[in-house]
């Protein structure tokens, strides 16, 4: 990835009229053994930069035409024709890369063994091949390139020392710090400044330092509809900001600004309405901050647009409350919703003659599989009889549901979550209970139809149910007037009250129409994440989109070997791990190995690495999840698309 950045910097400098430099970092180095000839530096910190700046120029000279620029790359960067034969070669990378290199230079490719050296080597030159500007343009943008260069004094200065001190000390610059940098660093110092004053500072005043990066993810998400890296931000605004049409810095700026106050307004519930805050404020309570990018959209329509109101505004985001509230209640995993609320200023495209809040629905009415919008009928199985205790939102729902019921403004701040029937039975609640007490208590004690709230949990833990009923009748709590009027607490009136809290909270977080509550429908979708379940017999996949890449395939097969070619190029070492593991043992036959002894239709991957292709779209399809599943993160970024059902 780092190549991949540098090569992409030098295309847009090499264009770039405007840009006579790029900074590449800093150099360290300490002057070793000297002649008449030549001059020996040892590279204290600069090592990867200047090695990859190398493998570029090797890149170059052997895909260029023009005998000039070979000579020139040759005698000019890579060798020294006046140095020992041993030091002829400039560069002496470190031990494990060093025989490589001298092969790579010497044009000894075909006896080099695999290594990072190769893989970037090999990488550069596809960038080359790739690449809308020639040999020479790529050439003269490496010229371009600054490098703060340091000499240290060995006699004076401990190198190890020096570099431990430059890895290990202050504070690494956040991704916001780089894009500010970018930003102005190129203006001149007048304009600098009142750039900074008046914009980013604005922008320092609304966020934190630690949030602004944050924001500009979210915000370049809504922009280009991927989800950037954390790590990731600074190079994927830069690939952003270079593709607009009419890019400069202080127009950017001015909308980076603006949006950052419709961010500042999510995180501190804040914004020119109070009855959007009170959903915002929902929002912050179920910590979902995946609706954001989608938000920064909906309030521009509504604060710089004006093409929808406030009250639209709200009843949009009630169905994200709902979606959101109904996938949690059901255990569903919140990573998957990354994509969906992503891809939602898009996926709305279809609903243009609905009202906003009706689109959104709609679009989330059609999810299935990991991103599904729960109905009715799989909110009541799952929170019949879960533990709801545990539930860390608990305590929020019933405050909704008293909301919802009762007259008075209750605060819940300073209330705790009670037992109706005690987490520990004595012998009264043995007695209440009947024949059937430790039995009941094991289903029930947890469920949501057992539980209200109190400020006297403590004072009245394992009082008998009579007892509870005076403090439940001297409550203004209405959730726990109406337990006052029930004279035995048993399995049926837990039972009961539970029902009445499902309806409760299937009313308040409202299931679209749209939804059907048929388990049979077909699911005719055709794009999907990698990690949805879904039945793919008799479907055929057309394309795949990884880490923002797209390839086109036409079977299962080349899908399996497309995402297991891919995966080794991102790390060979974790994907040979693979010929060892359990879950490729397969029912008869390793489905990775390192021989193709057995295989019915194998196909090599890499030297010692062999694929099994015999295989069904659904085993193809779930032996490419686990491979994807390998790499950390990687389930976030891979994708693909099957052909319409005829």
């Amino acid at each position: 990835m780092q190549c991949i950045t540098l090569f992409r910097d030098i295309e847009s400098i090499a264009v770039d009229e405007n840009r006579n430099s790029h900074f590449l970092g800093t150099l360290v180095y300490v002057e070793g053994e000297s002649t008449a000839n030549f001059r020996q530096f040892i590279v204290i910190d600069g090592q990867q930069r200047l090695t990859s700046i190398m493998l570029l120029l090797k890149a170059i000279l052997d895909s260029t035409i023009i005998e000039e620029l070979k000579i020139e790359i040759k005698e000019s960067y890579l060798t020294n024709r006046f140095s020992p034969e041993a030091l002829r070669i400039k560069l002496k990378p470190m031990k494990s890369d060093s025989c490589n290199f001298q092969k790579l230079i010497n044009d000894q490719i075909d006896d080099m063994e695999e290594s990072q050296i190769l893989l970037n080597y090999n990488l550069f030159m596809d960038l080359i091949r790739e690449s809308v500007l020639s040999p020479e343009q790529i050439y003269q943008g490496i010229q371009k390139l600054e490098i703060v260069y340091i000499q240290l004094t060995k006699e004076k200065e401990n190198p190890q020392l020096i570099f431990e001190s430059l890895n290990s000390t202050g504070l690494d610059l956040t991704q916001a710090d780089l894009i500010r940098n970018y930003l102005l660093m190129g203006q001149a110092y007048d304009c600098q400044e009142r750039l900074y004053n008046s914009y980013w500072i604005k922008l320092e005043n609304l966020l934190p330092d630690a949030m602004i990066s944050d924001y500009i993810r979210d915000y370049l998400t809504l922009k280009t509809g991927m989800i950037p890296n954390k790590d990731s931000v600074y190079n994927n605004f830069k690939e952003y900001y270079l593709r607009l049409d009419n890019y400069d810095a202080e127009g950017f700026l001015d909308e980076l600004t603006t949006y950052g106050e419709y961010y500042s307004w999510f995180k501190y519930c804040n914004s020119p309405d109070e009855e959007v805050n009170g959903r915002l404020s929902q929002l912050q309570r179920l910590k979902s901050t995946t609706v954001y990018p989608f938000l920064l959209n909906i309030f521009e329509d509504c604060y710089m647009y004006h093409n929808i109101d406030m009250q639209m505004v709200c009843k949009t985001l009630d169905v994200i409350l709902s979606y959101v509230m109904r996938r949690l209640l059901c255990e569903m995993p919140t990573n998957a919703l990354n994509k969906v609320f992503a891809s939602m200023v898009k996926d709305i495209e279809q609903y243009k003659d609905k009202e906003l809040c009706d689109r959104v629905a709609a679009v989330l009415a059609g999810k299935k599989g990991k991103v599904v919008f729960p109905n009715d009928n799989l909110v009541r199985d799952k929170l019949s009889l879960r533990d709801s205790y545990k539930f860390p939102h608990i305590k929020y729902i019933l405050e909704q549901v008293e909301r919802k019921q009762g007259k008075e403004v209750v605060s819940f701040d300073e209330l705790t979550i009670e037992h109706i029937m005690p987490q520990t039975l004595n012998a009264k609640w043995k007695i209440d209970l009947g024949k059937k007490a430790v039995e009941i208590h094991e289903k029930y004690v947890h469920c949501i139809g057992n539980l209200t709230v109190t400020g006297y949990n403590s004072e009245m833990s394992n009082d008998s149910f009579e007892e509870k009923k005076r403090l439940y009748q001297e409550s203004n709590i209405y959730i726990n007037k109406e337990l006052s009027k029930i004279d035995t607490w048993n399995e049926v009136e837990i039972v009961k009250r539970s029902g009445w809290l499902i309806d409760e909270i299937c009313s308040i977080w409202q299931c679209p129409d749209a939804i059907s509550l048929s388990e049979n429908d077909v699911d005719t979708r055709t794009e999907f994440d990698i990690m949805d379940e879904v039945d793919v017999t008799g479907r055929t996949p057309c394309q795949i989109e990884i880490c923002g890449g797209t390839i086109p395939v036409d079977s299962w097969r080349s899908f399996l070997k497309s995402i297991c070619m891919q995966m080794y190029e991102y790390d060979a070492q974790i994907f040979r791990s693979l010929i060892r593991h359990k879950d490729f043992k397969g029912r008869s036959k390793r489905i990775i190995n390192d021989t193709n002894d057995n295989m019915r239709v194998p196909k090599k991957i890499a030297e010692g690495i062999y694929l099994e292709m015999n295989l069904s779209a659904n085993e193809a399809l779930n032996y490419a999840k686990l491979v994807i599943d390998k790499y950390e993160g990687m389930e976030n970024e891979c994708s693909y698309k099957l052909k319409p059902i005829a």
